[in-house]
């Protein structure tokens, strides 16, 4: 039996991406929801996965390697985004208009939210965390309107969510 894992919608709600390691690795695959075969989407390892807004792309995360990969959303040659998230935080970036929204853990003197200007490249820090992310496991996500973000922050004793409100 294979693991599927972290499902996301197409843009036009006519798919569903997921990783899956049903080819002995982790890879990005899209099903169609009215049915029909599951189409593998990366060669080169791929796990959590969003289209692009404008659902040309598609922007995944690989589960044992650090940074954000692109490819289109009918498969082609990977390209890198970004370094960043570091290898473990895969549940820590979203994609939207402005952007790629990610937590950089690894920032002094504590931990951030921070935007990649796509066209530009240039980084703005967005919020400053109050405690760590959670490693391995989901913890973000914008808003449709970018304006508000919620993320998952170690507690002691469990876990914490910080919602972050109207940045520009």
């Amino acid at each position: 039996a294979s693991l599927d894992a972290v499902p996301s919608w197409s843009g036009d709600g006519r798919w569903v991406y997921f990783g899956s390691n049903r080819t002995g690795s982790l890879q990005v695959w899209k099903v169609p929801v009215d049915g029909g075969p599951a189409i593998q989407v990366t060669k080169n390892g791929g796990f959590a996965a969003f289209e692009s807004p404008d659902g040309s792309r598609l922007y995944y995360a690989k589960f044992d390697a650090a940074g954000i990969w692109t490819v289109p959303v009918n498969g082609g040659e990977e390209q890198p985004v970004h370094h960043l998230p570091p290898t473990g935080y895969w549940g820590y970036w979203d994609i939207g208009r402005r952007g790629l929204y990610f937590v950089n853990p690894e920032v002094k003197p504590r931990p951030a939210i921070e935007l990649l200007n796509l066209a530009t490249r240039r980084v703005t820090r967005i919020a400053e965390l109050e405690r760590q992310p959670i490693q391995w496991a989901p913890g973000f996500a914008v808003s449709r309107d970018e304006r508000s973000i919620l993320c998952s922050q170690l507690e002691q004793g469990g876990s914490d969510i910080m919602l972050v409100e109207g940045f520009r």
